[in-house]
């Protein structure tokens, strides 16, 4: 009777210390999620907000939060652009949703550069990051807090701008998507593989993670 009772009472206790653990502690005990190119097209260029040189790009200034990474993915005006995000474990991929958690009809701070849609990317219900993606003509059925499904869902058209809708040169340089990713812990980390512009992409091919193998500050991933 004693060992049933020493038995029960260290049970109580497992119990009790897992329900005393907070919700952030376990938030990220996640496996890697991954966000695939939206386009068919070729790889641009990569780096943290402040370097622009050897590789670097801007980010978007009007997503919010800042991201901590962006990209240019050169695709043909017109083409469609999707959504792909999948965990590294397939067999977790239910945990995975994606919301939408932002949308505007000028990308550019001073108006003009098409629309951006930023994707909330989530484990389990919690916010994991985001990825955001500008320079297309969005699908207008898209509002912010839609959930949608995280493979394959349009986001709209590479955009093909003219005249002041461009949004001038500092924020324009022809049809493309402009990419970015943000994570909630640590950094977004892009592909290693992607270390120059002009490598090509299809859609779904691995870009960088938001969660998983991430790092101190924006960088490739290890």
């Amino acid at each position: 009777m004693q060992i049933l009772l020493r038995a029960l009472l260290g049970l109580l206790a497992l119990l009790g210390a897992a329900l005393m653990t907070s919700p952030s502690a376990q938030a990220y005990t996640s496996p890697d999620i991954w966000v695939g190119s939206p386009v068919d097209g070729t790889w641009g260029c990569c780096s943290s907000w402040d370097t622009t040189a050897g590789g670097g790009h801007h980010k978007l200034a009007k997503a919010s939060p800042t991201n901590d990474w962006a990209s240019d993915l050169t695709a043909a005006a017109g083409s469609p652009a999707r959504l792909y995000v999948a965990p590294s474990n397939s067999a977790l991929g239910n945990a995975v949703t994606t919301k939408i958690t932002l949308v505007d009809d000028n990308a550019c701070t001073n108006g003009g550069g098409g629309d951006f849609v930023t994707v909330g990317v989530y484990y389990n219900g919690t916010l994991y990051g985001r990825a955001t993606f500008a320079h297309i003509d969005r699908d207008g059925s898209l509002y912010v807090g839609k959930p949608v499904p995280r493979w394959g869902t349009y986001l709209g058209n590479v955009a093909n701008l003219s005249g002041g809708s461009t949004g001038g040169s500092n924020c324009w340089t022809g049809p493309h998507v402009h990419f970015e990713l943000r994570a909630e812990t640590n950094y977004a980390c892009w592909n290693r593989g992607y270390d120059r512009a002009g490598y090509p992409l299809t859609h779904t091919n691995f870009l960088g993670f938001l969660s998983g193998p991430l790092t101190a500050a924006a960088t490739a991933c290890p």
